[in-house]
């Protein structure tokens, strides 16, 4: 049987570690090594994992060090494991019982190199104790697609649902010490891109909402700037990866008969993760790119699909919908026939996001979209499109090409 390291690094969540640790013991398929990690905490978190690493036999490997961030400390706990399955739990997350044995399953059981899967949040109320269950929140469709293609447009898994070989780990490097967010998501990106992922079945562990401080001691944020701080994060990371990642990996995400035609989804798919990141500057770029191939027939279904999905981001549009966009937007819509249907499908996902917004009441951001929607198109964005017997044949793959990970 192949051995298990579960690695909890922790700064300052006492009470919230020993819940997390407490569902690790209890697995149907115990790890063979937990590695706690503690981050240079205040709040009594020796005195709580010390004794238990005492009193484990070895099992349990409690390590303590100055704070230098979570990057750092996992990398450190990854020098003392000893396992070949890699399971890194946060510190404020609750395992199901069988996580473990599910994620291990599907991992032996398909050849990959990271086991995925779903996970539930959960709020508990201060005042009474009582939990409140808040659903998976964003999960994507996957019955559509690639596990890659759909990880590459936005984080949808934690760490606790993954388990990775601890020799995909080795080829990848380790965890990025000089970023302070998105650290997870930058990791899975890396594995993805370079050994293939497989989906483990049921609810893999019960992810805690609070309102306690975000990050590293350095760099502190509250739970209600969440969402600034890991957009421009996200943002970053993707900016660091696009002179990284070639095009050749996007490309590996579909089949086409044409080259031009793999190469134009594989333009348009990269300029679609640009987008939900927010770097519209990037994704016009790749817009643009793929108006000016040579290609027979307009834009397939597929292709369509991919542009409505760039105004489909969690993060929002943000500056998509600024008057630079604008002017870009309508300088691609008078490039040429291709230039006109891109812009009306991004025209498509804006009147989404208008709706959306009059769904919520927020009459300024209906208004924004509906901006970008006159310079899609106008009328050609709002008309559903029409495939026709002369767009051309392209499909995505369910799972990417062998060459995807050949770079």
């Amino acid at each position: 049987m192949h051995s298990i390291t579960a690695i909890v690094a922790t700064y300052n969540r006492r009470d919230y570690l020993e819940q997390a640790v407490d569902a690790l013991l209890a697995q149907t398929r115990p790890p063979e090594q937990i590695v706690i990690w503690d981050d240079g905490s205040t709040d009594g978190t020796e005195r709580y994992a010390a004794p238990l690493a005492a009193a484990s036999d070895g099992r349990i490997l409690y390590r303590r060090g100055e704070n230098r961030g979570k990057s750092a400390a996992l990398n450190a706990a990854l020098h003392c494991a000893t396992g070949d399955r890699i399971w890194i739990c946060d510190d404020d997350d609750i395992a199901m019982p069988d996580a473990a044995e599910r994620l291990a399953a599907a991992l032996d059981a398909s050849g990959a190199g990271m086991a995925i899967g779903r996970h539930t949040r959960f709020r508990t109320d201060p005042a009474t104790g009582a939990e409140q269950d808040l659903g998976t929140g964003y999960w994507p469709d996957l019955s559509q697609g690639s596990l890659l293609r759909h990880l590459l447009e936005d984080i949808f898994f934690f760490q606790n649902a993954a388990l990775v070989r601890r020799e995909a780990l080795g080829r990848v490097g380790p965890f990025r010490e000089d970023l302070a967010r998105s650290i997870d998501y930058e990791m899975f990106v890396r594995l993805a891109v370079r050994v293939p992922m497989v989906l483990a079945d049921g609810i893999l562990f019960r992810q805690r909402k609070h309102d306690g401080a975000r990050g590293p001691a350095a760099a502190r944020h509250a739970a209600a700037r969440s969402e600034a701080v890991w957009r421009e994060a996200d943002r970053a990371i993707f900016a660091a990866f696009r002179p990284v990642l070639p095009l050749a990996l996007y490309e590996a995400l579909f089949d086409a008969g044409d080259p031009a035609l793999l190469r134009r989804a594989a333009l348009l798919q990269r300029g679609c993760v640009h987008a939900r990141r927010t770097d519209w500057p990037a994704a016009w770029e790749d817009f643009e790119a793929a108006a000016a191939i040579h290609a027979p027939g307009p834009l397939a279904p597929t292709e369509r699909a991919i542009l409505r999905r760039a105004l489909a981001g969690k993060h929002g549009p943000a500056d998509g919908f600024a008057a630079p966009a604008l002017a870009r937007l309508r300088t691609l819509a008078r490039t040429g026939p291709l230039g006109r249907e891109i812009a009306a499908a991004l025209g498509r996902g804006a009147v989404w996001r208008a709706r959306a917004a009059l769904g919520a009441r927020d009459l300024s951001a209906a208004v924004r979209a509906a901006r970008f929607v006159w310079r899609a198109g106008g009328a050609a964005a709002l008309r559903p499109p029409t495939a026709g017997d002369a767009a051309p044949h392209i499909t995505e793959r369910r799972t990417p090409a062998p060459r995807a990970y050949a770079w």
